[in-house]
């Protein structure tokens, strides 16, 4: 009977230290979207693994997309030396790395760069369900003459593995809930500008983004001698779809797209080709948009895009060229 005991212990302490998270690192020309909704309270989970999350009844109130870029083919590269992926979210690119931890480098937002001197890391990988983990990071910027000193802190908890069902539908197997308490701190002459979160994030193996996450935040905004204003927001944020299947953006480009952003027609710029190409724009979400064949011989060819809604798109020419993003403003 002991030793009965001993295998059913072993055998769930095997179950329990198996069960790790690892995240896999993108790919240049890797894009996703995204859905956002309501924040909801999440019950207590019952065990360590085995878990059923189920998000389904979740209404979807909009949606946003992004892509990972090449860090070395865009701007202020020089600035995040030890990123791995850029993700570019409109206007603003952030930069990670997922070797043996999930870090966060820095941000910028059109011209302001935010690198970290001592960088974000939110969990070494593996991360091991019933793992605690803190970390500190800081930067010094700045912003209209002024000098920015950001300290934080970060502590993350692996609760629980199991699946989870994101609205929509979608189930997605061996998914691992964690938590995160994030704080950090801009200070200046004028004042400082703090942010306190918390959120639970569920991280499945095969995306290197969390594929369900509930958030709640509260800042403080607080000038030299005055009260602080406060504003809290809380939201439900989950992947509605994932992007493989494009060619890789390469640093230096064979072809372009004139302007950048467009309105209504662009050029594209292209070596003398003897043979037809088809030029092919994407969605942000996979789907084709519109495609057109450019006869051979024409080093430059008008596209009309003016059916476009405004957003970001990938445009494909033939199906050895390089993957280019457009712009369509409105």
């Amino acid at each position: 009977m002991k030793n009965a005991l001993l295998l059913c212990a072993a055998a769930l302490l095997s179950t329990t230290f198996n069960a790790q998270l690892q995240l896999s690192t993108p790919e240049p020309g890797e894009f996703t979207t995204v859905g956002l909704g309501g924040y909801i309270t999440i019950p207590e989970d019952v065990g360590l693994t085995g878990q059923a999350w189920d998000f389904s009844g979740i209404a979807v109130s909009q949606s946003a997309s992004f892509g990972f870029l090449n860090v070395d083919s865009i701007d202020f590269s020089e600035s995040f030396a030890n990123a791995e992926i850029a993700l570019e979210l409109g206007d603003s690119k952030f930069y990670y790395s997922y070797d043996d931890a999930f870090r966060y480098f820095g941000e910028v937002e059109n011209q302001l760069v935010i690198s970290f001197t001592d960088p974000e890391e939110y969990f070494p990988l593996p991360f091991n369900v019933g793992d605690n983990w803190e970390d500190t990071f800081a930067s010094t910027f700045g912003a209209a003459g002024i000098t920015f000193e950001r300290e934080g802190t970060v502590s993350s908890s692996c609760l629980a593995q199991g699946s989870v069902t994101v609205p929509g539908g979608q189930v997605f197997e061996d998914a691992y809930r964690v938590n995160m308490i994030e704080y950090w701190m801009d200070s200046t002459f004028l004042g400082t500008y703090e942010v306190f979160a918390e959120a639970d994030y569920w991280f499945v193996e095969d995306y290197p983004r969390p594929v369900f996450g509930n958030v709640s935040q509260t800042t403080f905004d607080t000038t030299i001698g005055g009260e602080p204003i406060v504003e809290e927001s809380s939201f439900s944020v989950w992947m509605e779809s994932y992007t493989l299947g494009l060619e890789t953006v390469d640093q230096v480009p064979s072809w372009s797209i004139m302007p950048n952003p467009a309105r209504d027609e662009v050029t594209i710029l292209r070596g003398n080709f003897q043979s037809p190409v088809e030029c092919v724009v994407y969605g942000l979400d996979g789907r084709e948009m519109m495609r057109e064949l450019i006869r051979p011989g024409m080093q430059m060819s008008r596209l009309d895009v003016s059916q476009l809604a405004a957003g970001v798109f990938m445009v494909q020419l033939g199906k050895n060229q390089q993957v280019q993003r457009l712009v369509i403003q409105r």
